[in-house]
C-alpha cells in the first residue's frame, strides 16, 4: 500500500491518494524462479555420486554376498538398503530436474475432454478399487492447450487424489465445465479423502511443500507452473461432506 498526500499550489492539504497493489503472483513467480535455480543446482550436485555408490554396493553384493557365512543376511540387507535408497534419491533428483527444466509449452487447438479422458482411463485401469467418475462438459469448445503438459497436470492431480482416498471406498469425480460469461473452461478433481488443513491451502503450490510422507512437494508446483503458462490459474477448496477439490481454469480463445 502506497499513500501520497496531495497539496494544491498554495500548499493546502487536499487529501490523499492510496494505491493498493496485489503482489501475490509476482512474489510466487519470484519464489518459483529461485526454487528452480536451487533445484537445478541440487540435481547437478547430487546426481553425479549416486551411480558410483549404487554400482559399488551391487559389486560388493555380487562378489561377497555368498562368502560371509552367518553374516550373509546382514551383508545382503545392508547392501540392498544402499541400492534401494540410492534409487529413492535418483527419483528425487529426477523430480528436481523436471521442475528446474520444465519443457516449453506449445499451445495448439485441442479437445480438453479428450485429454482429460485419456488420463482418467489410465488411473481407472491402475486402481480398480477406487471409483473414477468423469463428467465431461458437453459444450466445451476446442482450446489452446499443450496436450502433453495438461496430461502431466492430470497425472499429478489424480495421483494426489488417489493418495488421499481409501483404496476400497475411495471416489474421485472429475468434471469439466464451460463458463462463457467469464470466458473460461474449468477442470475439477474432487475426492472424498482425508482433506487438507485450512492452514496448508496457501502453501500447496509452494515448491517442496508436501503433506505426504514420501512426497517431493513438486507436484502442485509443476501443475501451477504449467497452468500459468496456459494463462490460467489453479485453486484448492474443501469438498463436501469431506475431501478436497483441486481445480484449474484455462481461457476460451474466442473470449480473449
Amino acid at each position: 500500500m502506497t499513500i501520497t498526500v496531495i497539496h494544491d499550489d498554495e500548499g493546502n492539504d487536499m487529501g490523499m491518494a492510496i494505491l493498493f497493489e496485489d503482489l501475490t503472483q509476482l512474489q510466487r513467480a519470484e519464489r518459483a524462479a529461485a526454487w528452480r535455480e536451487v533445484a537445478r543446482r541440487m540435481a547437478h550436485e547430487i546426481k553425479n555420486p549416486l551411480t558410483p555408490v549404487q554400482l559399488a554396493a551391487q559389486r560388493l553384493q555380487k562378489k561377497y554376498g555368498d562368502r560371509l557365512g552367518d553374516d550373509d543376511t546382514v551383508f545382503n540387507e545392508c547392501t540392498k538398503t544402499i541400492i534401494d535408497q540410492v534409487d529413492v534419491l535418483k527419483n528425487l533428483v529426477n523430480e528436481f530436474s523436471r521442475y528446474a527444466r520444465l519443457p516449453v509449452t506449445h499451445l495448439v487447438m485441442h479437445d480438453l475432454n479428450e485429454v482429460i479422458r485419456d488420463s482418467v482411463i489410465l488411473f481407472q485401469d491402475a486402481h480398480k478399487g477406487i471409483v473414477f467418475d468423469f463428467l465431461a462438459g458437453p459444450d466445451i469448445p476446442k482450446l489452446m492447450l499443450d496436450p502433453e503438459q495438461i496430461r502431466r497436470v492430470m497425472v499429478n492431480l489424480l495421483d494426489n487424489a488417489v493418495a488421499a482416498v481409501d483404496k476400497l471406498s475411495g471416489r474421485i469425480e472429475i468434471r469439466t465445465v464451460c463458463d462463457r460469461v467469464e470466458g473460461k473452461a474449468k477442470v475439477e478433481v474432487a475426492d472424498n479423502g482425508c482433506g487438507i488443513p485450512a492452514g496448508y491451502k496457501a502453501k500447496m503450490f509452494e515448491p517442496y511443500f508436501s503433506t505426504k510422507r514420501t512426497g517431493t512437494g513438486l507436484g502442485l508446483a509443476i501443475v501451477n507452473s504449467i497452468i500459468a503458462d496456459h494463462n490460467g490459474r489453479v485453486t484448492v477448496a474443501d469438498n463436501h461432506p469431506q475431501g478436497t477439490v483441486v481445480a484449474f481454469e484455462v481461457p476460451i480463445p474466442n473470449a480473449l
